[in-house]
């Protein structure tokens, strides 16, 4: 079965493009798509790829309701940004290929609902892909801006507490063996030096939102990194999100537990308590965070010992917690430094994110989880003592 060729923009999204990706994905008797109407969505949380909420219409070939039963209405559709600075951010960190292989591996058998997949392709050579997907539109979403409710909060957490269970510590096992393992050498490396890269233009762009003590601290933390993820590497491991927040979840319409989640770029190998803290840091509001953080990780710890997990107490839930406290503020200088931020909501959903990372960060000590110094003969002393120099220069060459 041909598939067809990896549209390069919206506007190669036709109606005819569209009826060989369903035929390719495996809806061959389909009436023809006959015009399809597209719309962008998602402006203000896609910064890694351009999003589509495509409207289909067939020729009646079939009788309506035997056409409706099979043919969606309507269809998402996914393809890289296009900004150039977000495309190579995206190659370097590897997403498309990681939500490629989610989707094609682990999406039908995750105890987490995401859309269904239509078609997809991932160009491996020069990293283009696109994903046709459900539209899962009509369920709740939230306002980043709000924040998630308390109840809201405990329905997200108990979703990817049951994510989390169901393949902790058993990531050495296909499918998970095939995927990214963020507590490789190379990744540790590689993420202390991206952002080792974007530190000095964060605080360039956004300074005024470090005071005294985060803005040591950030600088410190740039040359502990490496040492940091070798600490929690020996922790449990899972499938992680790795994005998990508002603008990713949607929420059941009748208030059940289910959620539904989205955008699987950043999905991988890591330590479970990265998705819970980053949700709990960046998608609640301060206040609510403060008051029910505690109540909602007793829950989760709870979840995954009925699970099988053993073994994994609540105080060393709340340690992890606290220690990821510190990698969501890696993730907001990642944003703030190396994306393009080119409108006025991006702009507004970053500050947000960073000033909630920041408050969160100091409420939970964080500076406590930074990593001594490590010895210059050790690896991750070499790797600390070349950052600061090179942090140095970055300084320097930006005045």
């Amino acid at each position: 079965m041909s598939r067809p060729p990896i549209p390069r923009d919206p506007e190669d999204v036709t109606a005819q493009w569209m009826q060989q990706a369903l035929t390719a994905g495996g809806r061959p008797d389909l009436s023809p798509v006959s015009e399809i109407d597209r719309e962008e969505i998602g402006s203000g949380a896609g910064f890694m790829g351009t999003v589509l909420r495509c409207q289909l219409r067939y020729d009646e070939a079939k009788t309506p309701g035997e056409q409706s039963r099979c043919a969606p209405a309507t269809a998402i559709v996914k393809l890289p940004s296009p900004l150039a600075k977000n495309r190579r951010l995206g190659k370097r960190l590897g997403l498309h290929r990681r939500e490629c292989d989610f989707y094609r591996l682990i999406a039908s058998q995750a105890p987490v609902r995401s859309p269904a997949l239509l078609y997809g392709d991932y160009e491996a050579g020069r990293d283009r892909f696109v994903l046709v997907l459900e539209d899962i539109g009509g369920w709740q979403t939230v306002s980043h801006f709000d924040g998630a409710s308390a109840e809201q909060t405990r329905r997200a957490i108990r979703a990817i507490a049951r994510l989390h269970g169901a393949y902790w510590n058993r990531t050495d096992q296909p499918p998970l063996n095939r995927f990214t393992d963020s507590f490789s050498t190379r990744r540790r490396m590689l993420i202390q030096l991206v952002y080792l890269a974007n530190l000095a233009p964060t605080l360039e762009r956004f300074g005024g939102f470090f005071s005294d003590d985060m803005r040591r601290l950030a600088e410190t933390y740039a040359s502990r990194i490496d040492s940091q993820m070798v600490r929690i590497a020996a922790g449990p491991k899972t499938l992680s999100h790795g994005d998990f927040r508002l603008d990713n979840i949607f929420f059941a319409a009748d208030g059940g537990d289910e959620i539904a989640l989205i955008d699987w770029q950043v999905s991988g190998l890591r330590s479970p308590l990265f998705d819970v803290a980053f949700f709990l840091v960046g998608s609640v509001t301060t206040e609510v965070r403060r008051r029910i953080e505690r109540e909602v990780l007793e829950e989760y710890t709870e979840i995954i010992g009925e699970m099988g997990v053993k073994g994994f107490t609540f105080e060393a839930c709340w340690r992890l917690y606290r220690e990821h406290s510190l990698a969501n503020l890696l993730v907001m200088v990642l944003a703030c430094g190396g994306l393009a931020l080119e409108d006025e909501r991006r702009m507004q959903v970053v500050e947000l994110g960073l000033q909630r990372v920041l408050t969160a960060v100091e409420d939970l000590d964080g500076g406590e989880c930074v990593p001594g110094p490590a010895p210059l003969w050790r690896r991750g002393g070499a790797l600390a003592a070349f950052s600061r120099g090179a942090y140095g220069v970055v300084k320097a060459l930006r005045g």
